[in-house]
């Protein structure tokens, strides 16, 4: 009985393309609720705060200039205040002050890996 010298090669790369199709499975929610988990931040229910990291990535767009008038004050621009409202939400849902911004760079990194902090 011969045995095919190419059947370990193949059984090998099998393997290999199996495996790798395995890494990569993991769906954009997975990767960025085992992000948190990895931080540390296990609170709240998980389809609220992969909302609130769609709203960051969605938010990215907003104008970054404040506006200041010496005579009248200043006037935060629309992203900040988009942020300051996120950041309230995540801590309604439980995040400590120090856990918002790993919350939001994990969003950046799984949503919108375009986005500026």
């Amino acid at each position: 009985m011969t045995v095919n010298p190419f059947c370990p090669i193949f059984a090998a790369w099998a393997v290999v393309l199996v495996a790798a199709g395995v890494a990569h499975a993991d769906t954009p929610d997975a990767q960025f609720l085992a992000s948190l988990s990895n931080d540390g931040m296990n609170v709240g229910p998980s389809d609220r705060l992969i909302a609130i990291a769609h709203e960051r990535c969605d938010n990215d767009g907003l104008s970054r200039a404040d506006v200041y008038n010496f005579r009248f004050g200043g006037r935060p621009s629309p992203f900040r205040v988009a942020m300051s409202k996120i950041a309230a939400e995540l801590q309604a849902q439980g995040l400590t002050t120090a856990q918002v911004r790993p919350f939001m760079q994990d969003a950046i990194t799984v949503y919108c890996p375009g986005a500026t902090n």
